[in-house]
């Protein structure tokens, strides 16, 4: 797969898992101004999104990783950050899916929990794309420089 078809993958997730971001923020928001019968559908929505997250991130792993790799001499440094940012992640969404699934656990407390994923999870995504995922690191020119020395 080419650098430029990660990245258009990478970006086309994004703007899908921001729309849920979106419908997540909504339902919760409505759930904490007292909408109790929202509880079911928060509860649904916030695992459907922590599921789509997870698969979102094992497709990165895929390929986003080897692509970060090849890219230039920075590759190994920027391949070890999506590594890290993926191992917090995930232990922060396995929390989070415990929260949503646990049933003792209160609306308004799921409502808050999911609210701060959600912030969370757009700032990560805007740094992702300005660090990782951009034109200048996943371009399909690939441009090396030789250096003379001496």
């Amino acid at each position: 797969m080419r650098p430029s078809e990660v990245r258009s993958r990478i970006l086309s997730d994004h703007e899908t898992i921001r729309a849920m971001l979106v419908a997540v923020d909504r339902v919760c928001d409505e759930t904490l101004r007292g909408e109790s019968h929202l509880a079911g559908p928060m509860r649904l929505e916030g695992e459907a999104l922590l599921e789509r997250l997870l698969e979102h991130m094992r497709w990165e792993d895929q390929y986003l990783r080897p692509a970060l790799l090849a890219a230039d001499s920075w590759g190994l440094e920027r391949a070890e950050r999506l590594d890290r940012d993926h191992r917090e992640q995930r232990e922060l969404l396995h929390y989070a899916l415990g929260s949503v699934q646990d049933q003792g656990h209160s609306p308004m407390v799921v409502a808050r929990q999911l609210l701060d994923l959600v912030r969370l999870l757009r700032e990560d995504m805007d740094e992702e794309e300005e660090l990782l995922v951009n034109e200048r690191v996943l371009r399909d020119d690939v441009v090396s420089l030789d250096a003379e020395t001496g």
